[in-house]
């Protein structure tokens, strides 16, 4: 007797029935450009000023709590909360960058006790975190006119610190500086408030009212499609001398044969000129290919 045969089932993703008609097929866009706006801040606002070399890697946007706890800074504005979430070993980074010290002095960040310098930069870091993220969401998918400019509205500061995500989104971006071997994860809760106010956005951006189509518009291609014809009547070669012979009241013989037709600078047809109602017309069009 054969046994019956193993079926392999693939992990699927679970639908949330809360997502559907919502653009959550745009996060991917907006992932990018959050992305782009960190970088300039990490090239305009550490880079520059302590010669780093952060680049940014890979941005996602999840429905789902991070794997690992981590401490979030929470910041809170009139709007809502955002969690932000940032690895010491990047925290130590900028604060070895800030006081002079080579790479290398720093101590190993599982071992050391966390300072009351080091939180401070971490609160710091995460503010302005949290506002590039925040205006990221007010202009959705649009390009900003300004990287600092946001909500009066939303002037977001620090509340307090969890080891608990205020939401259930989770925006996870990886910075790395590989000349010194660091590969840290960055990580930003949002929580309901703001999460339906980015979902707003790119639902307005995606419902951008069409115009309406012209009664031409919905005929068959071979009937809407326009070409512009230039029919050459008459095409005569004449020697500069005969042209320079040429006086007032002279007689150029001229008869009517095929005419050429053109679509701009290209003979494509070869036409009949016929007299219809005082009217030239053509017919009889033949290819020239």
């Amino acid at each position: 007797m054969s046994q019956p045969s193993k079926v392999l089932s693939a992990a699927h993703p679970v639908l949330d029935p809360r997502t559907l008609g919502r653009p959550v097929h745009l996060l991917a866009a907006f992932a990018d450009k959050f992305g782009a706006d960190l970088s300039d801040l990490l090239r305009l606002g550490l880079n520059r000023r302590y010669g780093t070399q952060f680049t940014v890697g890979r941005v996602l946007i999840v429905h789902a709590p991070a794997a690992i706890a981590p401490r979030w800074n929470v910041y809170g504005s009139a709007t809502g909360r955002i969690g932000v979430a940032l690895e010491r070993s990047l925290v130590l980074r900028v604060l070895h960058c800030r006081y002079g010290l080579r790479d290398g002095e720093g101590t190993d960040p599982a071992s050391a006790p966390m300072t009351a310098t080091e939180e401070r930069l971490a609160q710091k870091l995460g503010l302005q975190l949290a506002l590039v993220l925040a205006v990221r969401i007010r202009e959705g998918l649009s390009a900003l006119v300004s990287a600092s400019a946001h909500s009066a509205s939303d002037d977001i500061a620090w509340r307090a610190e969890t080891t608990d995500a205020v939401g259930a989104w989770t925006l996870q971006v990886r910075i790395d500086e590989p000349q010194v071997g660091l590969c840290s994860e960055l990580q930003f809760s949002l929580d309901s408030t703001w999460m339906d106010l980015l979902l707003g956005q790119l639902a307005a951006a995606r419902s951008v009212p069409r115009s309406d189509l012209r009664k031409e518009q919905t005929q068959p291609f071979a009937q809407c499609l326009r070409v512009r014809l230039v029919a050459r009547l008459l095409h005569r070669r004449m020697a500069l001398g005969e042209v320079l012979d040429l006086r007032p009241g002279d007689i150029i013989p001229v008869s009517f044969q095929a005419a050429d037709v053109l679509v701009k600078d290209s003979r494509l047809f070869t036409a009949t000129v016929a007299e219809h109602k005082g009217g030239l017309w053509l017919t009889a069009f033949n290819d020239t290919l």
